[in-house]
């Protein structure tokens, strides 16, 4: 990650019920050990790369009916002092009704980060432990700048473990066999239109 910006903590610290009612509704903010935590508005690089990945999960998504997905600015309550507005979840079809008026009430099956110098301690830490913890199935912990400081978290018998792109394509159990190709992350140019990579995406029939 090549930049780095300021955040605001609000040291105070509050439940994640205070959060619903004190969070910022212009502003990201998190919930994260029970410190308020707002961030700028992010990079281009940041911005391209959700609305890319956005775009291309909500057509997988809903070309099949499998749930629904949502981006930044929805809080999603974990535990009493762990709230989070994760750059992209999913929910499958089955749990909806952990979706509400007001935000996400437990645990999406995907959780989407990408990551920026000043949250990225926060997301491989004590996010990914409350990830884990919740039971979310899935973790994309996603650097803009390049595969390096990638990673891919999976749930296995022992919590969420990270897992390998098998040939650089990520196979995710939680979207019906969707396939990432995690070149399409970091184009020399500009991204794979969404059509096209929905042809790659889709489980291979036998």
């Amino acid at each position: 990650m090549q930049h780095a910006y300021s955040r605001v903590e609000v040291e105070e610290r509050i439940t994640s019920d205070e959060f619903f009612r004190r969070a910022p509704e212009n502003q990201k903010a998190e919930l994260i050990e029970g410190v308020l935590i707002m961030a700028p508005p992010p990079l281009d690089v940041h911005e391209r790369l959700q609305l890319f990945l956005a775009s291309l999960l909500r057509e997988y998504v809903d070309s099949r009916d499998l749930g629904e997905v949502r981006g930044s600015r929805t809080a999603v309550r974990l535990e009493d002092d762990q709230t989070y507005e994760p750059d992209l979840l999913y929910i499958s079809r089955d749990r909806l009704s952990i979706l509400q008026e007001s935000g996400v009430f437990g645990a999406p099956d995907l959780v989407v980060e990408i990551l920026s110098a000043s949250t990225a301690s926060y997301d491989r830490g004590p996010k990914l432990r409350t990830y884990d913890r919740s039971g979310v199935r899935e973790v994309w912990l996603i650097d803009p700048y390049g595969p390096t400081g990638s990673e891919f978290h999976q749930r296995q018998e022992q919590g969420l473990r990270p897992v390998m792109p098998a040939d650089g394509t990520l196979v995710s159990p939680v979207l019906a066999g969707f396939r990432l190709r995690t070149e399409w992350l970091w184009p020399t140019a500009k991204f794979i239109p969404i059509r096209e990579a929905l042809l790659s995406a889709a489980p291979e029939r036998s």
